[in-house]
């Protein structure tokens, strides 16, 4: 006789997800690389966000001394101090989902640029997106629910706290790697940053020293991750991969022109953006600029040039300063090891920080139109002294204008949008 089994309800084949075993909630936080979606992840249930204490940094014990390009050669270090290495991320938050429909004519309907992350003790702060040590002096509603919005991570950049007064690194830019991506057994971090020499320097958890990579007779101007693989160019344009056994490979090959060489991913290519310097106004410099964030930083220099003996308008260009006039744009071609130019990046946008670069489409932002490059500058203001601000590049009209000449970028920074709440 078959006895007959009744088959099992619904509600007692469902998952009970809180169960989740300790160490596979672990497993699965550290695959989340981005601080929202660690966020997201924790606010599942209690047991879920106990699995993970909210941990915003990694603490790394580096040198207190690094070589000079003096003692490049000579690794002897001091008594090693801990430095907290903090990471921040980019975010595009959009308004909530009902928000459009309740607020259909009200013309703060853009999405909002911002930078999360910890300042020196922990707290979670918001940032300029393009600048390093710029904090946002506002305050958060006690409650947002990100649930309720779009949000799309574009990028993050990491901050050694404090670092600069103890190093000799150029620490204009760190970038991280899991050693496991770069070769390494254990999972652990690799940092790398640009020496103050010009040549790679990196970091492993466990080592003693920083190391230096000697190769490169041209000093290197920035440093990227991409598809895994530490990558850096130079003055010259010259790219190359860096190896775990130090050796490096060929990315592309020089293309000269232009100052200062910055590398940015964008839709899973890697570009070149080739950004021309010069102390002195050209024909479209602008006298005043309104600089997004009121974070304005005042540069005064002992010399004053007057850069137009007929212009009795005032305006005095101070040397030592340098200031972008012209910016090209290059993609990889990775099978040929070149770079080739970009006339027309259609629907991206480029952003140039002090620490980061990243890139997002016209159509998430919310602008109509993409095809340029937005970054910080210095612009004279009324007082003929230096400031640090954001401007435009568009690659059509070949011009730099300042970024507060176009409000629908400009509100992407700054003020908040109504939506967010703040107070």
């Amino acid at each position: 006789m078959n006895q007959q089994h009744p088959l099992p309800s619904a509600s007692s084949s469902m998952a009970d997800w809180s169960q989740l075993p300790k160490d596979l909630l672990q497993l699965i936080s550290s695959k989340l690389d981005s601080e929202f979606y660690q966020l997201r992840f924790r606010s599942v249930c209690s047991s879920w966000r106990s699995s993970v204490p909210k941990n915003h940094h990694h603490h790394l014990t580096l040198p207190s001394h690094l070589p000079t390009p003096s003692d490049s050669n000579n690794l002897h270090h001091s008594k090693s101090i801990t430095f907290p290495l903090s990471k921040r991320t980019i975010f595009l938050i959009t308004p909530p989902t009902n928000h459009h429909h309740h607020h259909q004519q009200t013309l703060n309907n853009n999405p909002w640029l911002i930078k999360i992350g910890p300042d020196s003790r922990d707290r979670t702060r918001l940032w300029n997106p393009l600048s390093r040590d710029k904090q946002l002096s506002i305050y958060l509603p006690q409650v947002i629910n990100f649930n309720e919005h779009r949000v799309i991570d574009l990028g993050r950049e990491f901050v050694i706290g404090n670092f600069n007064e103890y190093s000799s690194l150029y620490m204009e830019k760190v970038i991280v790697l899991d050693a496991d991506m770069w070769g390494g057994k254990e999972r652990c971090s690799v940092l790398f940053t640009i020496h103050i020499s010009g040549k790679i320097a990196f970091f492993r958890c466990g080592d003693e020293r920083w190391t230096i990579v000697p190769e490169m007779p041209s000093p290197f101007d920035d440093v990227c991750v991409f598809k895994g693989r530490p990558v850096a160019v130079d003055g010259t344009g010259r790219t190359v991969a860096l190896r775990p056994d130090l050796s490096l490979d060929l990315v592309a090959e020089p293309v000269f022109g232009g100052d200062k060489k910055f590398l940015v991913e964008s839709d899973g290519e890697l570009l070149l953006v080739d950004k021309y310097l010069s102390c002195f106004r050209d024909g479209n410099f602008v006298d005043h600029t309104d600089v997004p964030y009121g974070d304005v930083n005042v540069v005064n220099f002992d010399v004053d040039v007057d850069v137009d003996d007929d212009d009795d308008d005032g305006e005095i260009f101070r040397i030592g300063s340098e200031r972008a006039v012209r910016f090209d744009v290059f993609r990889l071609d990775e099978k040929e090891k070149k770079w080739v130019e970009v006339r027309n990046l259609g629907d991206m946008v480029l952003f140039l920080g002090e620490e980061c670069a990243f890139s997002a489409s016209a159509s998430d932002l919310c602008i109509g139109n993409g095809n340029c490059v937005i970054f910080r500058d210095y612009v004279l203001n009324d007082f003929h002294s230096t400031e640090v601000g954001n401007r435009v590049f568009h690659l059509d009209q070949r011009r730099i204008s300042p970024l507060s000449d176009f409000p629908i970028y400009s509100k992407l920074f700054w003020p908040p949008p109504e939506w967010v709440g703040l107070h």
